[in-house]
């Protein structure tokens, strides 16, 4: 790749203000939202900068520190952002940093010269954090010197806000060698704009090592050669992970089916076409299932986008020219699809290109219609290749497509029944089914399919719900695990909700169809309700692909326990925050409830889980490629990959026949 050192004052391009993304987060943080997501949202914005840095050839580490005082700082080797003043426009004469983290649509990423390449869009990934943040110091590394620069969010007589206010303009600290450069951002974000998974405020920072690990440990492999590491300093001695990968994406395939028997090795892709540079990989299992994971630059794409097509079509293609060469298809059987050949089959594709098109602020999808041509014209020449230098597994990869083929069409009688009942709602009024009561969608709020848990809930929630926007549809029992199932069991299990939903399923599923503005699962707060949850997300995930995605599942919150302290009703919503309660008012002589579920509650208790003061989480997927991976151990058909799962984090052990 191409590297340039031509990195000034004057490559920073400023174009407006920011006091705007104080007051409208959620345009900036997207699907992530303002919860425990959006909170780490805030490091992956200002790691993707120093990510930018790495891919332009400067930098080769990139370190996050949680700091005891709830604070995150990221630190890399890259340039350094440059210090100096701005020569021109209307931000003349202030500091070059200064502008990067107060500004939106400010950077060195609107030119092709400072950033070839670059996750960053629109330059406001820093100033995001900023507006965001109470409190943001600077440290720059270059020429010779340490810069600082510390901004604060100060309020005026009216109580009004304003971030990013230079109370420590940029001054240089002291010398450093000329060879040392690079970036430390420390920010402290502002909680009152942050709210945890239970929808209460924050009392200090939710930072998660998990979360920072997993998300590090991908980025290691999407951009091999970096090192990405995090520091705990919280509490006690230092904790201390790094990662780094020289295989690239095709290691991250391998780790993601180690669980599994692989039906050929990993096959890997890595070449350029144009501007646009692709790794990528794919691998077949023996048990699998069709998953597909981008990334554009650096940033993971969860809905796809046209580099997955371009990948997919000229896998398809090459595997399909090698069958009817090979006449391994019986007379008048039509090439298996691309549904066929993907069946078992987990890839990951990573592009880097220039001006990257996103569906988004939150680069959930990537649009440019250029990835899929070059990306096929990459894979396609490579993969006809492979299959010819390999002729076992290629064999392999080839009779499982058919297989999988034969399978599918040998039950057109059944597809063509899962159509007829999905398309025309022949066993239901007005194409839905008869237990769904309708929102009336006169409205601004966003519509919501409420699913409760039976009869009973469903009953009591038409009266709590709010009809202009809230529509209800009772659960028959517990939903299928339908992670593995074929379409037609999956069919007479969902049916109501699938015609509900109004945008298909599988193949034929059409997210911009989807009745509603989102799905919001209303299940009880103990294990069952917490099941109930989790096999609606494996429906949805598995059928519905991109609805998860999109950040249109979400999840009421109602309280487990109940009691009365000083004459005030309290309600907790778990055995945890029971204890912990406990905890806090070890005088508590009063009785501790355990609530009724949703079924027997009346109408005004029901409304604490449904109407304004409720309480709700969203499902938010900021790591594809570890969702992948938590599918198949938890839903797919090895129990031992689950009880594994359950081992890991509950710390107990399972004993066989009650024996120690």
């Amino acid at each position: 790749m191409n590297t340039t050192n031509t990195y000034e004052a004057d490559q920073i391009q400023a174009l407006s203000g920011l006091s705007h993304v104080r007051a409208r987060p959620l345009m900036y943080l997207g699907s992530a939202g303002v919860g425990v997501a959006g909170l780490h949202h805030l490091i992956w914005e200002i790691v993707d900068n120093s990510v930018d840095e790495a891919m332009a050839g400067h930098g080769d580490r990139i370190e996050a520190t949680l700091h005891r005082d709830g604070s995150v700082s990221v630190t890399d080797n890259g340039r350094g952002v440059p210090v100096g003043k701005m020569g021109d426009g209307p931000h003349k004469g202030r500091s070059a940093l200064e502008v990067v983290l107060c500004e939106t649509n400010a950077g060195g990423k609107f030119d092709s010269d400072s950033y070839k390449v670059s996750g960053g869009l629109h330059g406001v990934g820093a100033s995001v954090v900023t507006a965001l943040s109470s409190k943001v110091t600077a440290e720059v590394r270059r020429d010779g010197h340490v810069h600082r620069l510390v901004l604060e969010a100060t309020a005026d007589e009216n109580g009004v806000v304003e971030p990013g206010v230079a109370v420590e303009p940029i001054h240089t600290v002291k010398k450093c060698p000329k060879s040392d450069t690079g970036t430390m951002i420390r920010f402290w974000p502002d909680l009152s704009l942050f709210h945890d998974e239970n929808g209460g405020s924050f009392d200090e920072p939710q930072w998660s090592m998990r979360i920072i690990a997993d998300r590090f440990r991908h980025k290691s492999f999407v951009h091999p050669g970096v090192t990405f590491a995090v520091v705990d300093d919280r509490e006690g001695a230092k904790e201390q992970f790094e990662w780094c990968s020289n295989g690239g994406v095709a290691d991250l395939v391998a780790e993601m089916t180690e669980d599994t028997g692989l039906v050929a090795p990993v096959v890997s892709f890595q070449g350029e076409d144009g501007d646009i540079t692709l790794d990528a990989a794919i691998a077949w299992t023996v048990d699998g299932r069709d998953t597909s994971i981008g990334f554009a630059n650096g940033v993971a794409t969860p809905e796809g986008g046209t580099h997955i097509n371009g990948f997919r079509t000229a896998v398809t293609e090459s595997v399909q020219k090698y069958l009817v060469e090979r006449d391994m298809l019986k007379d008048k059987e039509a090439p298996p699809n691309t549904r066929d050949i993907f069946a078992a089959g987990l890839m990951v594709a990573s592009v880097m290109l220039p001006g990257p098109q996103f569906a988004g602020n939150s680069k959930s999808k990537l649009m440019n219609p250029e990835a899929t041509s070059r990306t096929r014209a990459i894979v396609m020449p490579a993969m006809s290749r492979w299959l010819e230098e390999n002729p076992e597994p290629a064999k392999k990869i080839a009779d499982l497509a058919i297989a999988s083929m034969r399978s599918r069409t040998k039950s057109n009688a059944e597809q063509a029944a899962v159509r007829a009942l999905l398309g025309k709602g022949n066993k239901s009024r007005n194409g839905l089914p008869a237990k769904l009561r309708d929102c009336t969608f006169k409205t601004d709020r966003p519509t919501e399919l409420l699913l409760v848990e039976g009869e009973s809930a469903g009953g009591t929630a038409i009266d709590a719900r709010d009809p202009s926007f809230q529509a209800i549809l009772p659960l028959r029992g517990k939903p299928l695990n339908s992670y593995r199932e074929s379409i037609s069991r999956v069919v007479k299990s969902m049916a109501d909700l699938i015609l509900s939903m109004g945008c298909g399923i599988g193949d034929d599923f059409d997210l911009d169809k989807f009745r509603y503005d989102r799905i919001v699962v209303l299940a009880d707060a103990d294990d069952d309700g917490l099941h109930i949850r989790a096999l609606i997300l494996a429906f949805l995930y598995t059928w519905c692909p991109g609805l998860v995605e999109s950040g249109r599942l979400f999840y009421a919150l109602p309280p487990l326990w109940t009691t009365v302290h000083r004459g005030e009703r309290i309600y907790l919503e778990d055995d945890a925050a029971m204890r912990e309660w406990r905890a806090d008012n070890p005088t508590h002589k009063a009785h501790m409830g355990r609530l009724k579920g949703l079924g027997e509650m009346d109408a005004d208790e029901l409304r604490s889980v449904m109407g304004n003061d409720r309480k709700i989480g969203m499902v938010d997927i900021d790591d594809p490629a570890r969702l992948a991976r938590l599918a198949e151990r938890l839903f797919g058909s090895k129990s031992e990959l689950r009880r594994t799962w359950y081992l890991e984090r509950s710390g107990e052990s399972l004993t066989v026949g009650g024996s120690n």
